[in-house]
């Protein structure tokens, strides 16, 4: 028996080329997880903006109610304005705070702002906290607390 012409047969020859599935089912399958990520971040967005609760202005029940300033000063070396805060957590779950803080002078004018964070404080749990800025000021400080931030953690 002789080899046909262009050389030794050693397997069957592959089927001819059908229509192109493997790329189709690739494209598609990207598709289905970027939509599905998409959904997840969207999802995730949704359920943050429903766990803060309301600011609540001056309602005392609000966050706004759960934090105190306990002490406001000029640092006398640094000159850096502080003040500490009292949180006290009033909601029914644990929660994290994020406080903001305004330095104004007495002529009225806001010299200054800070910010600081309390993280996953259990319902009627109290904790201290400290606003401290980096900016600069002579003088006396009055501290207000601006904004309350209330998430459920």
């Amino acid at each position: 028996m002789t080899a046909p012409a262009d050389g030794p047969r050693w397997a069957a020859e592959p089927p001819p080329p059908g229509p192109r599935r493997g790329r189709r089912s690739c494209l598609t399958t990207t598709l289905i997880v970027l939509v599905v990520l998409a959904l997840l971040f969207v999802g995730g967005i949704v359920a943050l903006v429903l766990s803060v609760d309301d600011p609540g202005g001056d309602d005392p029940d609000g966050p706004l109610g759960d934090v105190r300033i306990t002490a406001c000063q000029v640092d006398a070396v640094t000159k850096w304005p502080h003040a500490d805060v009292t949180v006290t957590n009033r909601s029914g779950k644990p929660s994290d705070y994020l406080v903001g803080v305004e330095f104004v002078a007495p002529s009225g004018d806001r010299v200054a702002e800070a910010g600081t964070t309390v993280d996953h404080l259990a319902p009627g749990q109290v904790s201290q906290g400290r606003a401290q800025s980096l900016s600069q000021v002579t003088g006396t400080v009055e501290c207000k607390v601006t904004d309350v931030v209330r998430t459920a953690s």
